[in-house]
């Protein structure tokens, strides 16, 4: 399932473009989260060093949030580190290779089975505490 899916992802240049673009915003998070492990550094503490707010920091390395260089910077120095880049030819190859079946499988090739949706009639509302 993963490996068809990265296929798919891969085989048209727009694919391509998003699956490094995501690759990257994943191993820079991960790194951050690394550095972070390795220091015994927690969010609340991060934020208190980078001051920034713990939620900021949570929504940054969600990899939901697009980060931009200069809050990277910020926040490795506050962990007293910086970022090693280097750029490397793109292997396609080498990326359905690499894949690994408990890698991040995207949502829209779940199905949830033996789950069934039912709408809440008007008695079982009625039964429901409102939230006010």
């Amino acid at each position: 399932m993963v490996n068809n899916f990265i296929q798919k992802l891969i085989s048209d240049e727009e694919g391509r473009k998003l699956y490094f673009r995501e690759d990257l915003i994943f191993e820079v998070t991960e790194t951050i989260s690394k550095v972070m492990q390795e220091k015994g550094i927690n969010k609340a503490e991060l934020s208190r060093l980078a001051g920034v707010s713990k939620s900021n920091i949570t929504q940054l390395l969600s990899g939901d949030h697009n980060m931009r260089l200069t809050t990277i910077a910020d926040l490795l120095y506050a962990l007293d580190s910086k970022l090693a880049i280097s750029a490397v030819p793109l292997d396609i190859g080498s990326v359905l290779e690499s894949v690994e079946f408990n890698q991040w499988i995207p949502a829209i090739d779940f199905s949830v089975s033996g789950f069934e949706y039912q709408e809440a009639g008007n008695d079982l509302n009625k039964e429901l505490p409102s939230a006010a």
